[in-house]
């Protein structure tokens, strides 16, 4: 199976005079697992359609292998695409469904091989003879997977396969597809809501938010620097600080807040510029103590109330007040240790090389 490289050139697409898409563009190499992620109404499905040739953008082109292609929908451009909802026919088989993605010409034999194959490498061999209502949520997934990739296509369009099972088997669906992607080499474009699918399968993620490409980059530099501050509440940060970066000067930051008063750090990378800024702080990078602990040098401090917590097993969820806002801190729980109670005066500290600044 030969993969594909595919350039996506500023595509735009409206629904009358609201852009859905605006010029986005991005690549997307040979055997390459590449998801665009973002939240629901961002237009991934809609962008996902384009490359498929099943709607037609207002401008813009897709080329393959550096030549263009017509959008309009072809059963000449080689492409596997499993919809959301599966669409897997109910009156047939999984061996009637899967031979069903066949798009050329096939011997008997040669359709019995394919088919066989492609059960056999997903583990639903002894599903063939089952119809769609028998089968389990996960065994329904493989059997469109098989289905897309029955034709040989050299691109596959994933549009959130993974929305409609459970956590566990989610996991397990994903290392399947992972391990299938690989080894037939395919070129491959997953969208998906779900931050936990695109960060751990992807080789690259674009990041997609009112139709617009905010950040494309490998799943570690999406999460751990975020280009805005919208990128950076998709992938799960919480706390926004407002303030003034007053001074930087070689390798040194210094942040002022009424909030949580003045800080100063070092930073290995992306200075940020003087003046209104926003500093950000995941939740898990925080931690609260009792007001009389020692401050260690090595780390910011600030003071405030609990107004909240949330025992959610393995970490404790908290709302912390400080000045006039309101901080979140996920504080993993240690066996026999209760949540602290609402209404605790408690210290907060962080390292402040975790945290990240934006202007504004």
């Amino acid at each position: 199976m030969n993969s594909l490289r595919i350039d996506v050139d500023n595509i735009v697409f409206s629904y009358g005079v609201a852009p859905l898409l605006r010029q986005v563009s991005f690549s997307v190499e040979a055997g390459e697992l590449f998801a665009v992620l973002g939240p629901s109404g961002s237009g991934k499905t809609t962008l996902l359609r384009v490359i498929a040739g099943l709607a037609q953008p207002s401008s813009g082109c897709i080329r393959t292998g550096g030549a263009a292609v017509d959008t309009a929908l072809s059963p000449g451009r080689n492409v596997g695409m499993v919809f959301q909802s599966l669409s897997l026919w109910p009156h047939m088989t999984v061996f009637e469904n899967v031979a069903f993605g066949i798009t050329g010409p096939s011997s008997e034999r040669e359709t019995e091989q394919r088919v066989t194959n492609l059960l056999d490498m997903l583990d639903i061999a002894d599903t063939r003879d089952a119809r769609p209502d028998c089968l389990s949520g996960g065994q329904r997934q493989r059997v469109a997977l098989a289905r897309a990739l029955v034709s040989e296509p050299r691109l596959l369009l994933l549009d959130d396969p993974f929305a409609n099972v459970e956590h566990e088997l989610r996991v397990q669906m994903r290392h399947d597809l992972r391990v299938v992607q690989r080894r037939l080499g395919i070129t491959t474009i997953l969208v998906t809501h779900d931050l936990e699918d695109a960060l751990s399968i992807a080789d690259r993620v674009a990041v997609v938010v009112h139709g617009v490409i905010e950040q494309i980059g490998s799943p570690a530099s999406i999460y751990d620097f975020p280009s805005s501050p919208a990128v950076a509440r998709f992938v799960g940060v919480e706390n926004f600080i407002p303030g003034v970066v007053a001074h930087v000067e070689n390798q040194t930051v210094e942040f002022s807040s009424p909030d949580i008063g003045k800080l100063r750090w070092s930073v290995a990378r992306d200075r940020p510029a003087e003046g209104p800024s926003l500093l950000s702080i995941r939740p898990h990078a925080l931690h609260i103590h009792p007001v009389d602990t020692f401050r260690d040098g090595r780390y910011s401090w600030f003071e405030g109330e609990i107004v909240t917590s949330e025992f959610l097993g393995e970490v404790v969820r908290y709302q912390v007040a400080v000045g006039g806002i309101l901080v979140s801190v996920k504080q993993l729980h240690f066996l026999g240790t209760p949540p602290t109670p609402s209404g605790t005066p408690v210290l907060v500290g962080f390292d402040p090389t975790h945290a990240r600044v934006f202007p504004g």
